[in-house]
């Protein structure tokens, strides 16, 4: 039996229509002045998706009680008697309709809403970013510094490439250029390189020594005593291949302190004792000396007209690349990426085991992928450190952090900041923090590991934006450790409740707009009644207001039940949902003809 073939058709035809006035409604707004061109169309197509998202309730229950009256009016004429077979079909076929409108309604709601809204969020930050750059380049050309000039036009120019401000910016700074430098202008710099993270080689111990003894064979003895050092060290102590390898490193070193003797007699000893220099530094551990002596020594190499290249030279310049990578980060890794944060002004508290508590502050989070893992670049990082007693032992600051997961001995990933930042191309450039208060320790200077499983930023980056901004799953699983980082548990555990109240509240309405559909039916072919055609339009402002009194009086039980008993909220709100549900359909059950 098909009783609700009429109820489709109605649904349809009442989300067409919203569909339509949630358009007519953003797109006639004025107040959009904040944003620049390019974003204002789409930050209204967003706005009406998520209007139309917030009507679809109404919509749902004035499209079921006006399908299902139409629908009745077949037996209008019909004996209908409580708890009859007929009820029990129409409310079976009423159920299935409600639960797919209502898959449409989670769907949009914590699906496509909040995508949505983080990025009208974000056409709104970008607008502001654009007229930041735009000033900043201004007042650069003011004081004679069009290089800083160029650098943010051309991020203004990221955001709309058809600027004509920015543009004419654009075309004054490369005139300014041109009479400075009076040739060609300086190489955009490369690209930045991938994170690359823990071991540099991922081997084993026999597989290095195989190495090394491929390498010694081929008379490479650098290389050979590199793999033979690090079989070495990844040899647990009392492995016979840790002795082994150490005679083969030894041996390996005694023909590179030969081949220095013969380089010497044969002039090239500049250019050897500078490789063994780096060498030597990557084997004490100091990989950003190594790095940059092999980088000077790459582009020397690079340089020979006879196209002949030492393989050593790239071996090692990638080998202290991925030691500096451990600890430091390139400052050209940074450029740009405000205009991808995120989120901003975030605030969180750490709870360290040894009673301390450690306040941090970060301007803005910007996420990339880098190497098959996620990375966090961090603006404008602050960090406060207490002691158990609440006294505070430092304050620091710096412009830019570089974040990613960190498993040590094989635990859950913990977030890793590196904090000091090193020029790709020039050596003695850096930046590390700024101890504005206290004494910091050196190596919390250089490198943290936050006391919080990773997966657990990425939720405060979440709840930074509000519980509203938030999916159901992070809201419940946020909410029981809301109060460990500084946030109150009891705001998200509500919003959760609500809006995993809100499906069977629509369900509980829409057996109710069953029982208003079967009592105002029309009669046996009858389409419309004046009264009708005149209340037509007020159905879903009627349902709407009708929704917003149910949820706003759930909301006061909700709030109770977290108040009272938060642990067993969630059991009480399904239990009162439920004898609601039971409640309202026995209703529907008891419905008789006239």
């Amino acid at each position: 039996m098909r009783e609700g073939r009429r109820v489709g058709p109605s649904l349809a035809v009442h989300y067409l229509l919203g569909l339509a006035a949630c358009f007519a409604y953003a797109f006639s707004r004025t107040d959009v002045a904040a944003l620049i061109p390019p974003f204002v169309l789409p930050y209204k197509a967003r706005s009406a998706v998520i209007l139309f998202s917030s009507f679809m309730p109404a919509l749902q229950i004035s499209g079921i009680l006006v399908g299902y009256a139409l629908q009745f009016s077949k037996r209008a004429d019909e004996n209908v008697s409580r708890w009859s077979q007929s009820l029990l079909d129409w409310i079976k076929e009423a159920f299935g309709i409600t639960l797919i409108a209502l898959g449409v309604f989670v769907l949009m709601a914590e699906g496509v809403s909040p995508v949505m809204a983080a990025r009208r969020e974000s056409a709104i930050t970008r607008s502001e970013d654009y007229r930041d750059y735009l000033t900043v380049s201004r007042m650069a050309l003011v004081r004679g510094d069009p290089e800083e000039a160029a650098f943010r036009v051309g991020l203004a120019l990221e955001i709309w490439k058809d600027s004509p401000e920015a543009l004419q910016i654009s075309e004054e700074c490369k005139l300014r250029l041109a009479d400075r430098a009076g040739g060609k202008p300086a190489a955009a710099p490369p690209a930045p390189d991938p994170l690359v993270a823990g071991s540099p080689s991922g081997l084993t111990v026999l597989e290095a020594m195989d190495r090394s003894i491929a390498a010694e064979k081929a008379l490479d003895f650098y290389n050979a005593h590199y793999y033979a050092t690090l079989a070495a060290r990844l040899a647990k102590p009392g492995d016979p291949n840790r002795e082994a390898a150490q005679r083969m490193a030894s041996n390996a070193w005694n023909r590179i302190t030969e081949g220095s003797d013969a380089l010497r007699a044969q002039g090239d000893a500049r250019l050897y004792d500078v490789k063994h220099k780096g060498y030597q530094a990557i084997q004490s551990g100091d990989y950003l000396t190594a790095y940059y002596v092999f980088l000077a020594l790459s582009a020397e190499d690079e340089s020979k007209a006879d196209g002949k290249h030492d393989p050593d030279i790239a071996r090692f310049l990638e080998v202290s690349r991925r030691g500096v990578l451990e600890s430091f980060f390139f400052m050209d890794e940074t450029e740009g990426l405000r205009l991808f944060e995120s989120s901003r002004d975030l605030f969180f508290l750490l709870h360290r085991p040894d009673g301390g508590t450690d306040a941090v502050f970060v301007r803005g989070v910007t996420y990339t992928r880098s190497s098959g893992s996620d990375v966090a670049y961090l603006r404008d990082l602050e960090l406060a450190r207490f002691d158990r007693a609440h006294r505070l032992q430092y304050r620091m600051r710096v412009p830019n952090a570089k974040m990613f997961a960190f498993a040590p001995d094989g635990i859950d990933p913990r977030p890793q900041v590196l904090l000091r930042s090193v020029d790709r191309n020039r050596a003695g450039v850096r930046v590390a923090p700024t101890v504005l208060e206290g004494s910091a320790p050196e190596q919390d200077t250089s490198v943290l590991l936050l006391d919080m499983p990773h997966r657990d930023f990425n939720l405060i980056v979440s709840a930074n934006r509000g519980p509203s901004s938030m999916i159901l799953a992070d809201l419940f699983m946020f909410a029981d450790r809301a109060g460990k980082y500084g946030f109150e548990r009891e705001t998200y555990l509500r919003e959760a409740l609500a809006r995993l109240a809100d499906p069977f509240l629509m369900l509980i309405i829409s057996v109710l707009a069953l029982v208003a559909g079967w009592k105002y039916r029309l009669g046996k072919g009858v389409l419309f009644k004046a009264w009708w055609t005149l209340a037509l339009p007020l159905f879903p402002v009627c349902a709407f207001a009708a929704i917003g009194v149910v949820r706003y009086l759930a909301g006061l039980v909700i709030v109770a039940f977290v108040a009272a008993m938060p642990d067993r909220a969630m059991s009480l709100t399904l239990v009162s949902l439920g004898v609601l549900f039971v409640a309202s359909s026995v209703y529907f059950f008891s419905q008789r003809s006239d």
